[in-house]
């Protein structure tokens, strides 16, 4: 441990910590609502009572709250299924519509408790042995993913029937769209309705689909519109500051009072803003505290307003993002490192090794969770502390560790615990603190250079013959020897060049981060469906299966060259930006 770390981590006071969970339990905080407004009061009161500078954003925000459901077997027997409907999915007439339900296996169909529910995606060969175009069809697969694939097929209707076994229904989002639309991104707006059900309800569903023909009635009713939504920010300033800050984030809006999904994460977000303001003559770096509204309700509208709002100046001075959701659950055990950039993963891996004592399993980003920053460049770090996968109360959903109980009306205030709350910010102020007092930031980008070549290796295997990965390869060994010689320089890297060459990694973030995770580029968001790295070259994969002679293959074959242009152009300087730090 160092210095800086012993003194944040001693100031962490649980008792205070746990009485934000409290208030902010008791209040349902629905974005654009009544109880929204009531938490954030509470959080811009906190941090005037603390002394802490801090601004109050408001503005319009596109939201959806689900209303309520039926699901209403009419044949081959009559049954009524416990449903909800889901933000963002389209209505149904008053009477609702009818017609047959069609079920279809997917890969979540075989759950593994410890996967996330963003990750239960669906795939377009789950439709090919049915046609459910005018039927409604029954998966497992419920995210904006499995929804897609449903209305591109023809579905009039989607029932997700959850993975795990748990005896709740989840509340949940199903646009793909990333923040509040666009002109060109609202054509993706969902057209048909969605619902949800639990697992044990859909095993009926699925039996009776099995022995033959089953029709049903849905009725949905989902408020789609506008509403004003409040950001409040905290601003603490280092004593030395050369304008360069760490934002840390985590979202205020939940469903029902939400305590570990984000209830715990606003109260971690306060009293990290306490200590770091009480010890703010120790930093070389400000920090930046969002809570984010329209997260539940907005897919992430509020950080990506954020994203909008503040681009140049989080695009010049902005060291990294730390998203915080979820912390301090009840029974959570096990470090989860995900949403970690390339460049970060070294820091992420020692730092965690060394103050939990566990073996971190890094991971790239999801798609998901307030990841709205990408575009910008920003590298970001997490690490999510969950129940175990053997845990009776762990299931397939996105927050609450893991638990069961997320996005329901069953996440109350005995799911959280006090202790586990005050070792988790203990924990993210260690990774703020070291951010933000290092004489150089511990990036490296050895480790970034790996994933490209990881990556176009396996693309020019799967495209060998159609499309040529070489100079892009060839860019990436490049940079990858750049890389090296970058991180053997930075060791007798000191004083006042080290601030210039802090801004150099920087750079580079910026350069090779938008290409690696993006397919939309620095000033747009792509969908929230999950794809791998080097997204706007994954089309490679199906080149080999397409007609050579025909327009889909010639048309994605432009588009493909177009983003293998953008790759090696990215590469070649981020090459040079190396090479001119390696070389100072």
């Amino acid at each position: 441990m160092t210095a800086i770390d012993a003194i944040l981590r001693d100031a962490v006071d649980a008792g205070e910590t746990w009485r934000h969970v409290e208030k902010l339990s008791t209040i349902e905080r629905l974005a654009g609502t009544a109880g929204e407004r009531e938490a954030v009061q509470y959080i811009m009161d906190k941090l005037a009572e603390y002394g802490i500078p801090s601004h109050l954003y408001e503005f319009e925000s596109f939201v959806s709250y689900p209303l309520e459901a039926e699901l209403q077997v009419l044949e081959p027997e009559p049954l009524a299924i416990p449903c909800r409907p889901r933000a963002f999915a389209a209505s149904t007439p008053d009477d609702g519509i009818e017609a047959e339900v069609v079920y279809l296996p997917s890969e979540a169909e075989h759950h593994d408790r410890s996967k996330m529910i963003f990750a239960q995606t669906g795939a377009n060969e789950d439709y090919q042995a049915q046609d459910v175009s005018g039927k409604i069809v029954l998966t497992t697969s419920g995210g904006p993913d499995g929804l897609k694939l449903a209305q591109d097929h023809g579905a009039v209707a989607h029932v997700h029937m959850w993975p795990s076994g748990e005896d709740v229904i989840h509340e949940m989002i199903v646009s793909s769209i990333w923040g509040t639309p666009t002109p060109e991104s609202a054509a993706r707006l969902v057209k048909i309705p969605a619902i949800s059900i639990k697992r044990a309800d859909g095993d009926r569903l699925k039996a009776l689909c099995a022995r033959g023909r089953v029709r049903a009635r849905i009725k949905a009713n989902v408020y789609i519109g506008w509403k004003p939504v409040l950001l409040p920010l905290a601003e603490i300033a280092a004593a030395d500051d050369d304008e360069t800050f760490m934002l840390v984030g985590g979202h205020h809006c939940s469903w029902y009072v939400g305590t570990t999904d984000n209830a715990t994460g606003d109260a971690c977000l306060l009293e990290m803003a306490r200590v770091l303001y009480q010890h703010r003559d120790r930093l070389r770096r400000s920090v930046r505290i969002g809570w984010w509204p329209s997260h539940s309700q907005g897919r992430y509208a509020g950080s990506t307003w954020y994203a909008d709002y503040a681009f140049a100046d989080l695009r010049r001075n902005c060291i990294a993002y730390l998203g915080i959701d979820s912390p301090g659950v009840k029974g959570a055990e096990i470090w989860d490192c995900r949403y970690n950039h390339a460049e970060v993963e070294r820091f992420t891996d020692r730092l965690m090794r060394e103050v939990t004592g566990q073996e971190p399993n890094i991971r790239r980003p999801l798609k998901a969770g307030d990841q709205s920053f990408w575009g910008i460049g920003l590298p970001s770090l997490g690490a999510y502390r969950m129940v175990p996968a053997d845990s009776p109360v762990r299931a397939n959903v996105g927050g609450s560790g893991g638990a069961y109980w997320w996005h329901s009306p069953e996440d109350t205030i005995d799911k959280g615990d006090a202790a586990i709350l005050a070792s988790d910010t203990q924990l993210y102020l260690t990774i703020v603190g070291r951010l933000c007092t290092a004489e150089k930031l511990p990036f490296e980008f050895v480790t970034a250079a790996r994933d490209f070549e990881k990556v176009l290796g396996e693309l020019a295997q799967a495209a060998a013959g159609h499309i040529d990965v070489a100079p892009a390869l060839e860019a990436t060994r490049r940079f990858a020897d750049a890389a090296q010689a970058l991180d053997q320089r930075t060791a007798g890297v000191a004083g006042p060049k080290a601030n210039l060459f802090n801004r150099r990694l920087m750079e580079i973030s910026r350069i090779i981060n938008p290409v690696l995770y993006t397919m939309a580029g620095d000033y747009d968001q792509d969908p929230a469906l999950q794809l791998p790295q080097l997204p706007g070259l994954q089309g490679a994969r199906r080149l080999p299966g397409l007609d050579a002679a025909s327009n889909e293959y010639g048309f994605l074959k432009t588009r493909l060259l177009r983003e293998l242009n953008r790759t090696v152009d990215a590469l070649e300087r981020a090459t040079a930006a190396a090479k001119g730090i390696a070389g100072q």
